[in-house]
Formats: C-alpha cells, structure tokens, sequence
C-alpha cells in the first residue's frame, strides 16, 4: 500500500455557514481580499493612489515630462506626491522637467458669442434658401441703372436684371463668392495661435483671390505650401500676405503691427541669407512676389514695386529656362511676368526681362486658362512690346525729329496692327459659361492695350485726329466686353487695367463713367483690395479736373500704382 504524503494531501478550510445579514454588518459573507495599488497605503487613506493609465502607452506619447521627451523615452505621466517627479525620472534620479503652465485670457461677451474659430465666408441667405447679396456685395453694387448705356453684341440694352433666367443665373454664381463681411475673432494670443488663425485665413479667403478662375485657389495651395514646409520664410511671407488682407476685411480687429513687422522680418532675414549664401532658389523668388502683392492689395504706393523689382532680379539670376524645367518654377515665372507686366504698363518703364519669356512655345495652342492671364496669353505677348516702345519713346515730343518721328510712328501702327489681328489660338469649350467671360476678358484687354498705344501716339504723331477715332471705339469695345463679364465673377478681378483705361477714354461721358465708378467699386467691395481704391480715386480726381494725362498725376501724387 503506497504512502501518502502530507504535500499530497488536499488542503481543506472549513467555511462557517452565513450569517443572517442585518444590514450593518458584511460579516456574514465570504469576501476576496483586496489587493491594494500602492504598497504602504491601505484603502482609507487620505493620500490619493497612483492613477492607472486607460490606454496603453503606443507610439509618440505627446503628454509627459520633458525630461523624458528630450530622453525620447515614454513618460508614465504620474508625478509623485513628495517632489511632483514621474516614476522614471524618480528610478533614474533625474530633473524631472515640467510644461509651464499657461494662462488663458478671458474673452469678451461679444467674442464668446461669435467663437474662437474663423467661420468659413458664405454669402448670406434669404428665408426662401437662395443666395442674396448683402450691403456691399458685388451684385448690389452692380444692381443699378447706370450700365443700361452698355450695348451688347445684339445691338440691346445691357439692363435685363429683372428677367427671371438672369437673376437665377446670378444667385447661382453667388454661391461661389466671398461675402465682403467676415465673422473673425480678434488677432490675439500667442505667436502659434495668431500663426494658425492667419494660416487658415489665408487658405480659406486669400487664396480664392489670388486667381481670375472660378475655384482656382487650390492652384497657389499646391505650388506654395509645399515650398513652405521648407521654406520658413515663404511661410512667413503668407502669414504677412493673410494679415494685410485680414485686416482690410476686418478693420476692426487688425493684426498687432507688432506681428506683421516679425513676420516681414523674418521674410527679409531669410531671402537676405539666401542671397549672401548663393543658395537662391523658387521659394527665395516665390517670397518676393508675395510681399510685393501683399503691398499692392494692402493699397501701398511705393513699397510694392521695390519688391517686383527685387524678385525681378532673383528671376534673372536663376534664369527663366531653369524656372521653366519644373511645374512650379513655370507657375511662379507666370506669376511674377504678370505683375511685371502690368506694372510697366502703369509706370512707362521695361519689363523685367525681354520678350514672351513665361511660356516654352510662344505660338502654342491655349487649351486651359491661367490663372493670371486667363485665356489673353497671345495678348499678353503684345503687351511686352508696347512696354518696350513706350519706354524707348518716351522722350518723343511734336518738336523730335520728323524722320525719327515717321519711324516710330510706322513702328507703332504695324505693332497696332498686329495685335488687333491677333488670334487667340484656342482649344476650349466656348459654350462654357466661365469660358465666354474668359473670352471677354482677353478682347477687353485687346482694346485697352490698343487704347493704351494710341494714346501714346498722341504725344508726337501728326495723325492725331486718326488715332482719336479709334481710341473711341476702343473705349466702346471695351465696355461691351466688361459689361459680358459678370459683376460676381473671378474673372472681375483681372478688370482693372481695362476698365482704368476706358475712364481715361470716357472723361466728357458721365453716363460711362458713373458705369465704370460702380463697376470698381464693385471689385473693390467683395474683394478688399486696396489698390482698386486708389485706381478709382486717381480717376475721380482726373474727372474733376477735367485732365486725362494720368502719368503725370501720379508723379504729381508720388505714386506707383498696380494694374494687376
């Protein structure tokens, strides 16, 4: 018979049998021990347990010490009640390093009724759903009797706004605008969170106005964002160009001075930097022409074309057929030969760089649309010439030399010549809606460049009373082709240069210019954009003066002005 030994034996505790529960007491039950969390505390104690994380530490851990963060080791986030360090700062015998702790203003009841976050723009709605324009929105600045001296193509009166298939067409491009009242908080806080508001204003609201297509600002998002992931200074650049604007929609609630002067600082800082190391690249060019339009939406006289001059030089300096290699460096080399282009336009001088140097094939088909030029890329090539003849003849007058005069005059009238005959060499739909206004924007620039070139003619050549005819039927043209165009449309905002040139034309018609007056104003009120304000102070002072010698009147005020 085998042994048992005592190891073998099972272990047998007797349990009593339950007592009555009289509740007071949990006597009468069998009850687990509890094993307590921490050693040397006991459930009653005043002193709190170490607290259990609900999730398990994965990846980055963005809470913690920063000790343990400079460590790159995961921080179990529980400080101790005797010096407030974590357990591995504590195990190891470390400074246990700690977030300061922040402040958080008090908001204002006026800001806490409107939010911290910058709404996305809408235009507002009426109580039938449907699109309405508020005070100061493009259609009700358009909605007036004055552009009834308009003939269209068929020979009408352009004033159909009371037909029903028109207004609906309206409301229906009015849910692509921005409303000309934005609902923003104050500009306040630290330099991260004014970053991040201006960064958002700047995706949400700039950059639908930085094209003439209709939902084009993905186009800027693309080229420049990535640029400026590595690029703090193109960055910086943005946050200046969201700020002027920002505070042109919303004056009562500017960005500090302060801010944007650090954010110019470090735009200087960092183009500067790349100039002394030779490492000059798109982004260094791409933060020139930002700043210069910021200066020009912001209303500036001076400041601007010092910029389009300073990229001018970094666009010579990398070459236009290295730019022209990449999708981006093609964008910004368009981008800045537009501002180029127009500000030669409005100052008599040369364009930056000669001849048609933003596209590889000059006579190429246009089978889509510029974001800046539209569909007028083969105008636009006429443009640089007239640039160049007014610049080499500036210094004509009725008492040059005959033979000189005779020459450039043939000079100039076969250029005229030229660009009226020019086709665009299109490969669209033309049934297309923003297509047609593309269309009318590029014949409206036909004319004013023409207008613009026979107005110059004027100075010295003896067929003065010839070039007078046709300058009025320029100016007719390019009203018809404005009033084609619809007040609510991107493409409205490539109007100016037209527009300006037809109010020199139209000084003795007060019908016309009451139209072109309404129809800048319009542009100005949905866009803020400052230098439209000065276009249209310039020609209110030339029409009370009955002058139209614009040049001189902006030498007169010490003033640059932006055609772009």
């Amino acid at each position: 018979m085998d042994l048992i030994s005592p190891q073998q034996l099972p272990i047998c505790i007797p349990i009593p049998p339950p007592a009555p529960f009289d509740g007071t007491s949990l006597a009468g039950f069998a009850v687990n021990p509890v094993i307590p969390m921490s050693t040397g505390r006991f459930p009653g104690a005043t002193t709190s347990r170490p607290l259990r994380r609900r999730f398990a530490i994965d990846g980055r851990v963005r809470s913690g010490c920063l000790t343990c963060k400079t460590r790159k080791k995961k921080c179990d986030g529980q400080a101790s009640s005797f010096d407030g360090r974590c357990r591995s700062c504590v195990r190891l015998g470390l400074v246990c390093e700690q977030l300061p702790l922040q402040r958080v203003s008090p908001r204002s009841p006026r800001m806490r009724a409107r939010g911290d976050e910058i709404t996305r723009l809408q235009p507002s709605k009426a109580e039938d759903g449907s699109p309405s324009h508020a005070a100061g929105s493009p259609t009700g600045a358009h909605d007036n009797n004055d552009n009834n001296i308009i003939i269209n193509d068929n020979g009408n009166d352009n004033d159909n706004h009371n037909d029903n298939h028109n207004h609906n067409e309206a409301a229906q491009r009015t849910e692509t605008l921005v409303s000309s009242t934005p609902c923003n908080p104050a500009i306040s806080g630290s330099g991260d969170d004014i970053e991040r508001v201006l960064l958002r204003y700047f995706l949400d609201h700039v950059t639908p106005l930085c094209s003439i297509l209709q939902q084009d600002g993905g186009s800027f998002c693309s080229v420049l964002l990535p640029m400026a992931i590595v690029d703090p200074s193109l960055l910086h650049a943005l946050f200046t160009y969201a700020s002027v604007h920002f505070d042109a929609a919303t004056p009562a609630i500017p960005v500090t001075p302060e801010a944007r002067l650090k954010f110019e600082n470090q735009v200087a800082r960092g183009v500067a930097e790349a100039i002394t190391k030779n490492t000059v690249a798109e982004p260094t060019v791409a933060c020139a022409l930002i700043i210069s339009t910021a200066e020009v939406i912001g209303g500036d006289t001076s400041r601007w074309l010092l910029h389009l001059q300073g990229a001018g030089h970094l666009v010579n300096h990398l070459g236009t057929s290295r730019l022209l290699r990449t999708a981006d460096g093609s964008f910004l080399l368009r981008y800045f030969a537009y501002h180029d282009v127009m500000a030669s336009l409005s100052t008599g001088h040369r364009t930056a760089v000669d001849g048609v140097y933003w596209v590889q094939d000059v006579d190429a088909t246009v089978d889509s649309a510029d974001s800046f030029m539209g569909l007028a890329h083969h105008i636009f090539r006429h443009l640089t010439e007239i640039s160049a003849f007014v610049a080499d003849t500036a210094d004509l007058d009725p008492s040059s030399c005959s033979d000189r005069r005779s020459r450039d005059t043939l000079r100039a009238d076969d250029m005229a010549h030229a660009l009226r005959s020019q086709d665009l060499h299109l490969q669209v739909d033309p049934t297309d809606s923003h297509i047609k206004a593309l269309i009318h924007h590029a014949e409206a620039f036909r004319f004013a460049a023409l207008f613009y070139l026979y107005r110059h003619l004027l100075r010295f050549s003896d067929a003065g009373a010839v070039y007078r005819l046709r300058m009025e039927n320029c100016v007719q043209q390019i009203l018809q082709r404005v009033s084609q165009v619809p007040s609510n449309l991107f493409c409205e905002i490539g109007l100016l240069f037209p527009l300006f040139m037809a109010g020199i034309g139209s000084r003795d018609d007060a019908s016309k210019t009451q139209y072109i007056q309404n129809r800048l104003a319009c542009i100005e009120s949905w866009t803020k954009f400052k230098h439209v304000a000065r276009a249209r102070e310039l020609l209110q002072l030339l029409w009370d003066k009955g002058r139209t010698d614009w040049e001189v009147m902006l030498r007169e005020l010490n003033w640059n002005l932006s055609f772009a």
